[in-house]
């Protein structure tokens, strides 16, 4: 047996582990017996939390051959096979067929402008030369909801890819034939089936017809019949970009290219727009019984009665 010294104490159980019955200065060693074993256990058990990992092991392999001896299990052995299969040899790779390979290296990315990433995040479309203004400081609703949409992802995947934001501004410009799909959208929804607005085109659009867009989104339209009678017949903004002046400024750009005439409009009567209107100087002059009863919807809340405004200008 080893002297109460730690290490010769783990190189001790090592060696007989290993059925290697000499230490390194070449004496001999014999196994612990019975109770030289119970005697190291209780050492074990008495001095608490044990010296190292290897003296713990070795406490445990000495409990584990106590337990098999009590039991009359004998320790379990290991032996090697006698002979060994080769593993199968690996399939030879097959090369890659070169056509494929040229028609990868040929596929050109798609540009960002007609990418469906665009589609999400929006682009930068130009400044069309009918501009009116541009609007660099307004920022509406839906602005500011996906501006906190991509904060909030940034700061939840932080590992992941920014998201591209391409700033841009409001643009008021006259109505052309590639707005006239979204605008009979708009109007659409803010009023009822069936409006088409595509004759505006014939009538002197640059003067009768305001258009607010961001980037390639139409986001409020105003529309006079015509240069010469100027009566608004739509005044609509877009859902997410209300109470952001967008109104204001289209009336205010319709009303500067019609100077010195007067402006006319039918309003229903318990619409919000009254107020609108009346900032610009517009006075009611008639009331008009159902004048809407022909295009609202009979469980529309709007009032089928109108005001007819006039903005006097001469």
């Amino acid at each position: 047996m080893p002297n109460d010294n730690t290490d010769d104490f783990e190189e001790y159980i090592e060696k007989t582990n290993n059925k290697s019955l000499t230490n390194k200065q070449g004496e001999r060693l014999r196994p612990p017996t019975r109770a030289e074993v119970s005697s190291l256990i209780s050492g074990f058990a008495s001095q608490g939390d044990p010296a190292s990992i290897t003296t713990a092991i070795a406490a445990r392999k000495l409990k584990l051959n106590r337990e098999r001896r009590r039991a009359q299990v004998q320790s379990p052995s290991l032996q090697a096979a006698e002979s060994f299969e080769a593993l199968p040899a690996s399939r030879a790779s097959i090369p890659p067929n070169p056509d494929v390979i040229d028609a990868l290296h040929d596929i050109q990315t798609t540009p960002f402008a007609s990418s469906f990433l665009s589609r999400l995040q929006g682009t930068r479309a130009p400044i069309p030369p009918t501009a009116i203004a541009i609007d660099w400081e307004t920022m509406t609703p839906w602005m500011s909801l996906m501006r906190d949409i991509r904060d909030h992802y940034v700061l939840s995947h932080p590992e992941r890819e920014r998201p591209v934001e391409t700033l841009a501004p409001i643009v008021y410009t006259s109505l052309e034939e590639s707005h006239l799909r979204e605008v009979h959208e708009l109007l659409e929804r803010v009023f009822w089936k069936g409006i088409n607005v595509s004759d505006s085109l014939d009538h002197s659009p640059e003067r009768s017809t305001v258009v607010a867009c961001y980037k390639r989104l139409v986001v409020g339209v105003a529309i006079l019949s015509s240069p010469r009678e100027t009566y608004i017949t739509y005044l609509a903004v877009r859902a997410g970009w209300d109470n952001a002046r967008i109104a204001r400024s289209m009336l205010y750009h319709l009303i500067m290219l019609n100077p010195k005439k007067d402006i006319t409009l039918h309003v229903s009567v318990n619409s919000s727009a009254m107020l609108l209107y009346n900032r610009f100087g517009f006075k009611a002059e008639e009331f008009v019984a159902g004048f809407y009863e022909d295009y609202l919807d009979p469980n529309s809340r709007a009032s089928k009665n109108a005001f007819r405004l006039r903005l006097r200008q001469h």
